[in-house]
């Protein structure tokens, strides 16, 4: 197969110019070489924090900006310096870009000091200044298709589009603006992180102070004049008025289709106020698309790693009565006992059903061994290392309740971020397989309780409690109704406060049946919503209003969940922390305690955990076709990793955590602490580090607002 897979891969090379380039894509950054991946070389030259990484599109230099002000190219081969600029920002320098079309003669840069200059690099001067931003700004970002365009975001809540073609007081225009909306969700958000869809460079995706990732299609948003910082004012500008939406639709747009998808982690929408009271920020600080465009990566600050599925638009929340989908009303009169029911043989777990459901979903040999390590481990309390094996089983066996079922309890008993949802998720996935698998059944139950979905919870119990009348009269099936009832009793006395505080709250949900006939309204009405005219004034009612709120709101009900969950790093520290794609089957992303993981995409297992930093790893960039990574964080040195076969490493060298279990253990618990306990965690660990290097740099600009 792997000759076969060559020989094609070669003679589409002769054909395609350009697929060699697919071919290193798909062959540099496979198993043996990432598996192999260590130290290579460093790159010193900076004499601050290193923000931005940015390959140029040929692979051949490495841009990098820093706190010190500065711009330097490098040749990461002969790790030395090509260029240095001196740029004219005044604060941490956050992005840097080539832009596409231009043969690496054209950069931007975008700093804390809320300015963005492009520059003629082989001039070495500055030919643009844009001072359009009211905040940090965060990212820029490019097309490849749209050699004159590139985009940035900033704190300020603004999205702009800048064309170098034009003179600089008319190069900015507004796209996006979430600084003055009067949806109360987003109302005075930051832009964290945006990013472009290479494949399909219309749609955009935008990060900001929450847990959902937006996707636009800026062919149906129309641009918005901007003014430069200093001649803006509350009066005169445009932007700083308020509007409903964060987009002015084009003319010809029917405001009923609103150019956006929502992705989420379906268990978070109903949290967000809980984290907040644990004074615990959710936002995006990175988002990232695979080559060919259908997936897109979020690395979720203070929670975990998601992966999106861009194409499988089926993928909504697994939540309140959901499982009640899978069954109709022959699945309960099927297994009601002897006395209610036609016939005994109906009744569930008998020796033949057994039998059957054995033969049905019978492992292979390497599935079966991983399944009894992963039931060997759980037994030991090692549920890292169970999940694992239970994540490498389900691989080989996709169909299998039993795997589910087995990895909801052990995500059940680990109780990290997000693992309650993702094992109701799996018992929802086993009752697909086999609407008779008992325990998921009542993990499912259990798992909305958690989720504080009592009232889910107690329908999903009553539900098993009919299906399954001898397990009903267990300790733990009275256990779990003790504990419901319990819990909507406690929530009940605080009902109507919160029915008060829901209109402002926000996270505002619309259900479906108070919102698709508003919907239906507003689409044959088709009112003017982005004119100038008199009459396109008068259409924006009050009541209106509510329905194009409540368009926005169906919108993000129906946000998609995710596909992949990555665990182990924490992100808490800073609010740039990168993941990126590395090839086609491996995941990156910098962590707070100094290193960068590297997990397989498909089974979601942790591959490799490198030191990449003393304190920090923000930054993590594949090179474009070649194995060769290039990371940054708080150090003012950036480092160069590529496949190393020599054993004889010396300490320096050898980078490699093998102990990945405890870094893992530790991230978590850093990710869970107060506020002001993980401060005095990182001001200890830094002391540590000051006594025993004889000190070291510690900038805390590079940390967040």
């Amino acid at each position: 197969m792997l000759d076969q897979n060559l020989i094609q891969n070669l003679h589409h090379w002769e054909l395609d110019n350009y697929y060699f380039k697919k071919f290193h894509y798909r062959t540099a950054f496979s198993q043996f070489f990432v598996k192999h991946l260590n130290f290579h070389s460093e790159l010193k030259g900076h004499e601050g924090c290193v923000n931005c990484l940015e390959w140029n599109q040929a692979g051949t230099i490495l841009a990098s900006g820093s706190d010190d002000l500065r711009i330097i190219l490098w040749d990461p081969f002969k790790q030395k310096q090509l260029q240095k600029i001196d740029t004219k920002h005044r604060g941490n320098i956050f992005g840097v870009k080539f832009l596409p079309g231009t043969d690496d003669a054209f950069m931007a840069s975008a700093a804390a000091d809320r300015d963005i200059y492009v520059y003629d690099v082989n001039k070495n001067q500055t030919i643009n200044e844009i001072h359009s931003h009211l905040n940090r700004v965060k990212r820029i970002e490019t097309a490849q298709d749209s050699p004159f365009l590139f985009w940035s975001c900033a704190e300020d809540g603004f999205v702009l589009q800048h064309d170098i073609r034009c003179k600089p007081s008319e190069a900015s225009s507004v796209l996006l603006s979430f600084s003055s909306t009067e949806l109360g969700d987003i109302k005075n958000s930051e832009a964290k992180c945006l990013a472009i869809n290479q494949a399909r460079s219309e749609y955009m995706a935008v990060g900001l102070s929450d847990p959902f990732a937006r996707i636009y299609d800026r062919r149906m948003i129309d641009l918005r004049p901007i003014r430069p910082r200093n001649s803006q004012s509350a009066s005169t500008t445009e932007v700083n008025k308020k509007n409903l939406f964060e987009y002015k639709l084009l003319e010809f747009i029917d405001p009923s289709t609103v150019p956006l998808t929502y992705y989420v982690p379906g268990h978070l929408p109903k949290r967000i106020d809980e984290y907040r009271r644990r004074m615990k920020t959710l936002s995006i600080t990175f988002l990232s698309f695979n080559s060919n465009g259908t997936e897109l990566l979020a690395n979720l600050g203070g929670e975990q790693l998601y992966l999106f599925n861009l194409c499988d638009d089926s993928s909504s929340p697994v939540k309140y009565d959901t499982y009640k989908t899978l069954f109709d009303k022959s699945d309960l009169i099927e297994i009601l006992p002897a006395s209610k029911s036609s016939s005994s043989e109906t009744i569930p777990d008998t020796d033949s059903q057994k039998t059957n459901n054995k033969k049905k979903f019978k492992l292979s040999p390497k599935a079966e061994a991983l399944k009894l390590k992963a039931n060997a481990s759980f037994e030991e309390q090692n549920y890292v290392e169970a999940i694992d094996y239970y994540n490498q089983a389900i691989i080989l066996a996709e169909n299998s309740p039993i795997l589910y079922g087995n990895r909801a309890a052990t995500l059940m008993k680990r109780n990290w971020d997000g693992d309650v949802y993702s094992a109701m998720r799996d018992c929802y996935k086993a009752l697909m397989f086999d609407k008779t698998h008992l325990k998921s059944h009542f993990r499912l139950a259990k798992c909305l309780n958690d989720l504080k979905w009592h009232q889910e919870a107690k329908e999903c119990l009553n539900f098993f409690c009919k299906r399954f009348p001898d397990y009903a009269k267990s300790q733990a099936c009275e256990n779990l109704v003790k504990d419901i009832e319990k819990a909507l009793k406690s929530s009940k006395n605080k009902e109507d406060s919160a029915d008060d505080e829901h209109e402002n709250s926000d996270t505002e949900w619309t259900t479906m049946s108070e919102s698709e006939s508003e919907i239906s309204d507003i689409s044959n009405k088709k009112p003017k919503l982005n004119g100038n005219e008199s009459d396109s004034n008068e259409s924006l009612s009050a009541n209106n209003d509510k329905i194009l709120k409540n368009i926005y709101y169906q919108k993000k009900s129906r946000a998609v969940d995710f596909n992949s969950r990555y665990c182990g790093h924490c992100n808490v520290a800073t609010d740039i922390k990168e993941a990126n794609f590395i090839g086609d089957n491996f995941i990156a992303a910098g962590s707070d305690d100094g290193s960068f993981f590297i997990w397989d995409k498909k089974t979601s297992n942790i591959v490799k955990v490198l030191r990449g930093d003393e304190s920090i790893v923000n930054c993590v960039q594949p090179h474009p076709y070649s194995c060769y990574i290039a990371t940054s964080g708080i150090d003012s040195e950036i480092r160069l990793w590529s496949p190393n076969f020599d054993e004889a490493l010396t300490d320096e060298e050898d980078r490699v955590v093998n102990d990945v279990k405890s870094a893992v253990l530790n991230n978590q618990v850093k990710m869970n602490s107060h506020p002001f306990e993980y401060l005095f965690l990182n001001l200890t660990q830094n002391a540590n580090w000051n006594t025993e290097e004889g000190g070291g740099h510690q900038n805390l600009e590079c940390r967040p607002s």
